[in-house]
């Protein structure tokens, strides 16, 4: 029997603490933030929110994504997996709000799975992925709460005027809350995942 959307949720939630976890360990930052997004994630039974499937043209670099991470390790091929089954069910946008130019509308392209507007509603997590085309800068942004991402390809992340950070395919980033970053992709689209506690 197939399994339900719910289903295929919570197993990708599963999936994602599994290839997080075992790197966000200690008592650091990055480590602590993790926690608070892991302990606010919803268990058992889901309420679905109002998310309308939806696609952006930078979608269509989600297969180079997923061919990328064939060779990674089981979690990531596992996380990779789960994350196809529920890609359908996602509203992607194009972040109007923080468009710098036309392109980076062509270029961008998120989707929120739990949260507020997410496919999971709740008003304690967010956590959503981010596909950006070759060769392209999602610009500079900040935001109340923190951040923690999986990377899911190559890619640069950056805070404040620091220089340019490639945590590599599964690597963790862990951005303060309100401060400044952006990210950006090489020759490869970029394909992270992001979680934030929120207040």
């Amino acid at each position: 029997m197939a399994a339900s959307n719910q289903e295929k949720l919570i197993t990708f939630l599963d999936d994602l603490a599994a290839a997080i976890e075992p790197k966000a360990v200690g008592d650091t930052p990055l480590a602590r933030g993790w926690r608070r997004v892991a302990d606010s994630i919803p268990r058992g039974e889901i309420e679905t929110g109002p998310a309308q499937p939806a696609r952006r043209p930078a979608c269509t670099h989600l297969a180079a994504g997923y061919r990328n991470l064939e060779n990674a390790g089981p979690h990531l091929r596992k996380l990779a997996v789960s994350f196809q089954a529920i890609e359908p069910l996602l509203d992607w946008t194009s972040r109007e709000e923080r468009r710098d130019s036309k392109a980076l509308a062509e270029n961008y392209a998120g989707a929120t799975i739990v949260g507020r507007d997410g496919v999971i509603a709740s008003e304690h997590v967010e956590i959503g992925v981010s596909i950006l085309s070759p060769n392209m800068v999602y610009p500079d942004h900040r935001h109340p709460p923190e951040e923690v991402y999986i990377a899911l390809s190559a890619g640069d992340w950056r805070q404040n005027d620091e220089p340019w950070v490639a945590p590599g395919i599964g690597g963790l980033i862990h951005n303060p809350a309100n401060i400044v970053h952006a990210m950006r992709s090489g020759d490869q689209p970029l394909f992270a995942i992001w979680c934030l506690p929120l207040p």
